[in-house]
């Protein structure tokens, strides 16, 4: 049997999900950035509020490139979605990006929007211990791989690879993005950490969190005396991972022999986990920091069981000031590798790891606008896992990839139609995902 393609005058479209995001993204605070003014356009036709939400909504559908905005000049529900008089070329979105990054002065300008969004959230997701709940806020360097390009602020990484080197900050077990920053790719991880640290902090204490319920994780780039300072007298809970530079292995194996506690393992192998209460940062003697070590002793290789000439020595330690078991910091600590998954998301599934501009100043407010992006998919996922009851399959994870709400949420198709000066959205009426989209709009 043939199948005859043929084209109809239907409005139908295939990315019905900009209606979840428009709706995410009808923020009060553009008004603040619309009275802005560049050195090219004061008030342009299309507000400055409106270019950067019409680049978030982009990288909302995972169009990382200009030219992708010619995709949707022509589509009735792109615009009514987000509330546009009108859509531009893509052209001119390069053109007011590049005058707005000039003004991203400290990459902050979308710091006001980001909280209005977050204050949506009615649960970031904590970890529950014997002695305390804890809000999770996981501060990671991730590197943007940009080889083969003259980009301004590509340079060599730590990944022996030319990109960038972008800090971010995620919130909570769900992975919300608190805050990111584009750095050249040569950066050091603890140049301008102080100054992000507290602008999380800050942005944390804005949207209503209690930061005696955040616990700070960062690996060992950041074991630096004044970023422990900051974290101490801001009143939060840290696991600082040490940088043991030249420090003797053999001489931490000793004590944690001493006064460790050993833990089962398997034979030929031996772990010992101790806490030093005396080991404090330099300058910091009298804040309540301490370390804790964990030393793995391996006699036997663990494939062939065959015996080494001279044990190999791992040591691993953390500052910090939970008043938890070795064990349950070390654990802590550990999940902290989950924010690797949150980069991974970022930069697969939203198609995010080449930055479109060669202006490092443009790629920054890009990099930066992705946060509402991102947390807009975010927050559409975990809603989703909230009326899962009414999915036809049963769907048993604690968090959605983003992945899975772009496929399922974001690109789902609809016919749009109007009707007596009202606009209807109509979907299929197969459609598996269609009470679940209702219910997550009624709650946006």
């Amino acid at each position: 049997m043939n199948i005859k393609i043929a084209q109809g005058n239907e409005e139908i479209n295939s990315t019905g999900g900009i209606i979840l995001v428009g709706k995410l993204l009808a923020l009060n605070a553009w008004e603040k950035i619309n009275d802005m003014t560049t050195a090219r356009i004061k008030r342009g036709e299309i507000s400055h509020g409106n270019i950067l939400k019409i680049a978030a909504a982009l990288l909302a559908l995972g169009k990382t490139d200009f030219a992708d905005i010619d995709l949707y000049r022509n589509d009735p529900l792109f615009k009514k979605a987000l509330a546009l008089k009108k859509i531009p070329s893509a052209e001119t979105l390069r053109q007011r990006l590049n005058d707005l990054g000039l003004l991203n002065c400290g990459q902050t300008m979308i710091d006001s929007c980001l909280v209005e969004l977050l204050k949506k959230v009615k649960d970031f997701g904590e970890i529950q211990t014997q002695y305390g709940s804890y809000i999770p806020l996981d501060i990671d360097v991730s590197v943007m791989l940009n080889p083969d390009c003259k980009k301004e602020g590509v340079s060599w990484t730590y990944h022996n690879e030319n990109g960038y080197a972008p800090i971010f900050a995620y919130l909570g077990t769900h992975g919300y993005m608190l805050a990111n920053e584009l750095r050249e790719g040569s950066q050091h991880s603890a140049k301008g950490a102080v100054e992000f640290a507290v602008r999380c902090l800050n942005l944390a204490e804005e949207i209503g969190l209690d930061l005696e319920k955040l616990l700070v994780r960062v690996d060992s780039g950041h074991d630096d005396r004044d970023f422990i300072a900051t974290l101490c007298a801001s009143g939060v809970m840290f696991l600082v991972k040490r940088n043991l530079r030249t420090e003797c292995r053999e001489q931490y194996l000793a004590m944690a022999r001493r006064i460790g506690e050993k833990v089962i393992s398997r034979e030929g192998k031996n772990i010992y986990r101790c806490i030093l209460s005396h080991r404090k940062p330099e300058g910091l003697e009298n804040e309540p920091v301490f370390m804790i070590v964990e030393v793995v002793e391996r006699l036997t290789d663990a494939k062939t069981e065959e015996e080494f000439l001279i044990p190999e020595v791992e040591v691993s330690a953390w500052w910090t000031n939970l008043p938890e078991s070795e064990a349950v910091c070390i654990g802590l600590y550990h999940a902290h590798g989950t924010s690797e998954q949150f980069h991974g998301e970022l930069k697969s599934d939203m198609g995010l790891e080449l930055l479109p501009s060669g202006k490092l100043a443009t790629n920054a407010l890009i990099l930066n606008s992705v946060v509402l992006s991102y947390n807009c998919l975010r927050i559409i996922g975990q809603e989703s896992l909230n009326c899962a009851e009414l999915l036809p399959i049963k769907i048993d994870v604690e968090r959605r990839r983003i992945r899975s709400v772009l496929q399922d949420l974001i690109y789902i198709g609809c016919k749009f139609t109007r009707h007596a000066k009202q606009i209807i959205v109509k979907f299929g009426r197969n459609c598996p995902w269609y009470n679940v989209f209702r219910a997550i709009y009624a709650r946006c």
